[in-house]
C-alpha cells in the first residue's frame, strides 16, 4: 500500500472462512483488516494468534470467551484482544452479525 485507499466491502470478494462466516480483508505491512458477516449459530473455535486484535461489532450480538471469561458484544462495542490470548466467537442462533476485526502486523497475507 503506497498511497491511501477507500474500501467499498461491498465491493470486495467475501470468502467462506468457516461454515457461515465469510470474510474479507484489507492487507497492508502493519496491519490486517477483516470484515466478517455471520450466519445465525456460526461460530469461531478457540484460537490465538500472535498479533494483538480489535474487534468491532457493526451489526447483531457476538458471544466471545476471552481467556475463559465470557464476552457479549452488542453493535457499537469493542473489544481489544492482547496477542496470545485464547479466545473464540459464536453468534447467538436468532440473529446475524458483521464485525470488523483489525489486527496488527502479520509475516503474511491471510486467506480471508
Amino acid at each position: 500500500m503506497g498511497k491511501p485507499e477507500k474500501v467499498d466491502w461491498d465491493d470486495r470478494e467475501f470468502t467462506e472462512v468457516r461454515p457461515g462466516i465469510f470474510g474479507a480483508t484489507v492487507h497492508t505491512p502493519q496491519l490486517t483488516a477483516t470484515l466478517y458477516r455471520y450466519g445465525p449459530g456460526s461460530a469461531w473455535e478457540e484460537h490465538q494468534h500472535p498479533q494483538d486484535q480489535v474487534t468491532t461489532v457493526m451489526m447483531g450480538t457476538v458471544d466471545f470467551v476471552v481467556d475463559g471469561q465470557p464476552v457479549r458484544l452488542t453493535a457499537g462495542q469493542t473489544a481489544t484482544l492482547p496477542g496470545g490470548v485464547p479466545h473464540s466467537a459464536t453468534v447467538p442462533d436468532g440473529g446475524m452479525a458483521i464485525t470488523i476485526n483489525v489486527l496488527t502486523s502479520r509475516p503474511e497475507t491471510p486467506r480471508a
